[in-house]
């Protein structure tokens, strides 16, 4: 662990001070929500991240930054200081608590996998290996909680904090013929195809993915929350499939396969384009962490997504071998060329950008229109992309490029977010000048929550405006622009791709009234069709 993030308070300037004198570099965000999504952000990418906030005020704010992480599987630690144990037994009612009694630890229990007081030096280490342990195993959130009088107890020494190493469990015999059938089941498919999700990227298996998708001649889609699980780059990976959302080549191309392998991805209604993902149950094989492989007439709960890829990596090579597939060119379609005077476009915005984006980069969306058009973005060979994409908070993406930075920082955070997500983690642009990381903050200002009109529009979506460029220029951004075409915005991309690198960088685009991206388009299309659609009879 390099880095944790946190807000101090006075049940944890202890541990701050210890934190600080360490080789721990403490980043301090502006508040405890965002030190939340940062350290979501550096955990999915290094695998833990970690927040050290205090007591109530500030643990309580977690609370949304942790659901999340649990909806999708983030190893994110929470460290929250506490009132002494002498103290409060001598004077209950102390500031920041809601009772007398545990009531914050038993809010935590209902968001991570393991939780933990270290009131004991006698039980504290192991205590605490044994959350991490369950963090790893689940890969979801924990909680420790650590009265302040607690922090410097002796714990006895010489002590092994090194957790039992995982060795890998044989296989039932039973169990490898079951993957090997199924194996066998893809194989005997005219048109296979793997539908790959967030869970093989938290677990780390894109090499056995890999292998098996070269050695088989599969090709590859992911869910959204999935995106950039293996290179783009690569001749397997054909894009982001999401029901009515995506592109309808691809849809097409998903929605024929006669032998549909959906690896790692619940199917939860935004990754499914809210259901409209058209395929016959019968040529459907699912498996995922939460229920195992389940057909439309076959179910074993054993046969999760690391299970069968260790069995499948363990089989031998198919007769014939298939022919490679043929490389696919990775550069965008056309040169992105600025109309003058032409207002920006969600389609155009994105198109821009990718124009710009380096081989190596952390692209991370905020829900809405930002995450829809950003789906389409084709990313380097060493990018990643990172989103709320299930839990769909507001918010998340600006704070997130704090943790992405912390755990990747050869890797410039590159942040899309609409003018209503901003104003829910406005202070965090702070941070970013703070540590002069070098982020592309680009708003899609149309405003109000644009996403939302399409659904049901009123007053209520509308925001009041804000002068993006002095907001940012008074955090401490040494460079924010206000563009309202795309000359303006092509410009301001080619000032921050040649000299932007040492500090952030901050683009307000003017997005026109009723401008949406095409993922959003087909989607409002094909709920329209739906609802118009008579109800089947009886």
């Amino acid at each position: 662990m390099q880095r944790v993030y946190g807000v101090p308070g006075d049940y944890v300037l202890g541990l701050f001070a210890a934190l600080q004198a360490s080789p721990i570099d403490l980043i301090c965000t502006a508040g405890e929500e965002g030190a939340g999504f940062a350290a979501d952000a550096h955990g999915r990418l290094q695998g833990l991240g970690v927040a050290v906030v205090t007591y109530g005020v500030g643990a309580l704010k977690l609370l949304n930054p942790v659901a999340g992480a649990y909806a999708e599987r983030s190893p994110l630690l929470v460290i929250s200081g506490a009132p002494g144990l002498r103290e409060s037994e001598e004077h209950p009612l102390l500031h920041h608590r809601i009772r007398a009694d545990q009531t914050q630890l038993r809010l935590f229990r209902e968001v991570t996998v393991a939780s933990a007081v270290l009131d004991s030096g006698r039980t504290a280490a192991q205590e605490l290996v044994r959350v991490l342990e369950e963090m790893r195993r689940e890969s979801r959130p924990g909680y420790l909680e650590l009265p302040a009088d607690c922090l410097n107890r002796e714990i006895p020494w010489p002590i092994d904090l090194t957790p039992p190493a995982p060795a890998p469990l044989a296989i039932p015999e039973a169990l490898r013929r079951e993957g090997e059938r199924w194996l066998a089941w893809m194989r005997g498919r005219q048109h296979p195809l793997v539908l790959g999700g967030v869970e093989l990227a938290r677990f780390r298996l894109q090499p056995l993915l890999r292998q098996i998708l070269e050695r088989e001649g599969w090709e590859l889609a992911t869910s959204l929350s999935g995106k950039s699980l293996l290179s783009e780059s690569l001749p397997q990976v054909l894009g982001i499939y999401e029901g009515a959302m995506g592109q309808p080549q691809l849809r097409q191309r998903v929605e024929s396969s006669d032998g549909l392998l959906v690896l790692g991805q619940p199917l939860n209604d935004l990754d499914t384009g809210v259901f409209t993902m058209a395929v016959d149950p019968a040529h459907v094989l699912q498996v995922d962490l939460e229920g195992g492989l389940r057909t439309a007439g076959a179910r074993n709960e054993n046969l999760d997504p690391l299970t069968l890829l260790r069995i499948w990596a363990e089989a031998g090579a198919p007769e014939p071998a298939p022919l490679p597939l043929a490389a696919r060119d990775p550069a965008p379609a056309a040169a992105f060329e600025p109309a003058p005077d032409q207002p920006v476009g969600v389609e155009r915005l994105m198109a821009a950008i990718e124009a710009v984006l380096p081989a190596a980069a952390t692209v991370l969306a905020d829900p809405g229109d930002a995450l829809f058009g950003a789906a389409d973005l084709h990313l380097g060979e060493y990018s990643h992309f990172l989103a709320s994409s299930f839990w769909a908070s507001l918010g998340f993406a600006l704070p997130a490029a704090v943790g992405a930075w912390g755990a990747c920082p050869e890797h410039p955070p590159v942040v899309l977010l609409g003018d209503g997500a901003l104003l829910m983690c406005a202070n965090e642009l702070a941070t970013l000048a703070r540590y002069a990381i070098p982020a592309l903050v680009v708003v899609l200002d149309n405003g109000g929550y644009g996403t939302e009109r399409p659904i049901l529009d009123g007053p209520f979506n509308d925001l009041q405006p804000v002068a993006h460029r002095e907001l940012a220029l008074a955090m401490g951004f040494s460079a924010a622009e206000r563009v309202k075409n795309e000359e303006e915005l092509w410009s301001c991309l080619g000032r921050w791709r040649s000299d932007g690198m040492t500090g952030p960088t901050l683009i307000s685009v003017d997005i026109p009234a009723g401008e949406m991206s095409a993922a959003l388009r087909r989607l409002s299309a094909a709920l329209a069709q739906k609802l118009a659609s008579p109800p089947p009879q009886a």
